[in-house]
């Protein structure tokens, strides 16, 4: 079997090629729908390199390992595979100059299944798989090199420091920085209960107390603490939610103004629970996010506390810019993860009235606008996370449903919701925050994915 695909870059043929080279790079190709990562590699196209990552089948786990077997530095590299599902699988990667500011890339695959010519069977499947995944690839490899140009070209090498950096966000806005050519300091603590994991090559990890580890970097981004939604909130475990915020901030404020030479900027995590359920307000970095407006809201107190602790670093040593999530969009991860299973089965549909406005962004969105602001804005105080078009979460639904080829018929009331869920059904799922991006607007931030139908076909591998 052959498979084909080929697109044009606006960049010069050795940029494109310097891309792929950049460690990271096979990291930031794999698409988000496919159960797969990195567990080894050279972080190198030459002649020899190793590759090997873990994907999965349904239940099965396994192993492919690929060696690099041919490389001609901004034409050509080529790696096959020494095991996996396929008996046979050599992929090239062709590149070629257009213009001066412009370049193709083909990918070329020779592959057969185990078990031919019975197996030949799955080829439409099997290009269709491939041809989700190769459109996926050209797309994110277009908006990265597009992004760098956002980035100041510097006099120096650009570091940055990262703590939270197991979560989505923080790995994906580490691979980002790689691929970029950006090195980064990854803060851990000393007893983290993480399994260990790879990454790649420049990314340095230190314990949180190793304070000389973490000199003269251009910025610090702090993603730190529980996942909201990871469990049903229990007294203890809202208390844990806040510690891992408010308390985190204030000993790593204390940590980086320790340092002989501090980062410039502070990114510190938030998100758009600061305003409590605000119904059909509009509302952007300017509102009010004060207990007579939120109401007493336990995510908006601590949101409140916790920006108020990041804030205490401009008062030290630098900038502070305050990064409001909204939904992060990701298939294996957070909201939208959990959604997939039943609107997949044709259950799907509104939560309660589906009135209330469901502010989201798209993971890579999220991870660029982290990187803008730690190295290519001045802005301080608030930024608003979120994509463009902000949708009810009715709306929010029916494109989902739209985008999976099923229906959004069935709507979960908000009193089941609240018995599934307690409290943080109200919080999470039925408040409304009508939240717009008005910094990034004004300022002209390039969104990747601005409308929500082309962010999830993006995600889900479905995009037209």
């Amino acid at each position: 079997m052959l498979f084909e695909h080929s697109s044009e870059f606006s960049c010069p043929v050795d940029r494109l090629f310097e891309y792929h080279e950049q460690a990271g790079a096979i990291n930031r190709l794999i698409p988000p729908w496919e159960p797969a990562s990195v567990v080894a590699s050279n972080d190198s196209l030459q002649v020899g390199s190793l590759v090997s990552v873990r994907n999965k089948i349904g239940p099965i786990s396994q192993i492919w390992k690929a060696e690099h077997t041919q490389y001609v530095r901004n034409e050509l590299f080529v790696d096959e595979l020494k095991s996996g599902p396929f008996a046979k699988w050599k992929h090239e990667h062709r590149f070629a100059p257009i213009s001066d500011s412009a370049s193709r890339l083909t990918d070329r695959i020779d592959l057969q299944l185990h078990g031919a010519p019975l197996s030949n069977v799955l080829k439409g499947w099997v290009d269709s798989k491939l041809t989700a995944m190769f459109r996926f690839r050209h797309r994110i490899t277009a908006d990265d090199l597009k992004f760098s140009e956002l980035l100041p070209t510097a006099q120096h090498q650009l570091r940055i420091g990262v703590s939270g950096s197991s979560g989505l966000i923080g790995r994906r806005t580490i691979e980002l920085a790689r691929v970029l050519g950006i090195e980064v300091v990854r803060s851990t603590r000393p007893q983290s209960d993480q399994p260990p994991s790879r990454w790649p090559r420049g990314v340095l990890s230190a314990p949180e107390d190793q304070l000389e580890a973490f000199e003269n970097l251009d910025a610090w981004i702090h993603l730190g603490g529980a996942g909201i939604a990871d469990k049903r909130w229990s007294n203890s475990y809202k208390q844990t939610i806040k510690n891992t915020r408010i308390d985190s901030t204030k000993k790593l404020v204390t940590r980086l103004s320790q340092l002989k030479s501090p980062p410039k900027a502070l990114i510190c995590a938030s998100g758009v629970g600061i305003f409590g359920n605000r119904g059909d307000e509009r509302l952007d970095e300017s509102s009010s996010v004060a207990r007579s407006a939120t109401g007493d809201d336990f995510l908006s107190e601590v949101a409140r506390e916790w920006e108020a602790a990041a804030m205490k670093y401009s008062d030290r040593s630098g900038r502070v810019a305050l990064a409001r999530f909204g939904v992060v969009l990701h298939p294996r991860s957070g909201a939208l993860s959990k959604m997939l299973l039943p609107f997949r089965l044709g259950g799907g549909g509104p939560m309660g009235s589906g009135k209330q406005y469901w502010p989201w962004v798209h993971i890579d969105d999220a991870a660029s606008i982290l990187l803008w602001l730690a190295l290519a804005s001045d802005r301080q105080g608030p930024v608003h996370v979120v994509a463009p078009e902000c949708l009810s979460n009715r709306d929010f639904s029916a494109v989902l449903a739209k985008v999976l080829h099923r229906p959004s018929w069935l709507p979960a009331p908000a009193f089941a919701l609240r018995i599934a869920l307690g409290e943080m059904a109200d919080a999470l799922l039925l408040a409304s925050a009508r939240t717009v991006p008005g910094v990034l607007l004004e300022s002209g931030f390039p969104f990747r994915f601005p409308t929500l139908e082309g962010a999830l076909r993006n995600v889900l591998g479905s995009e037209l």
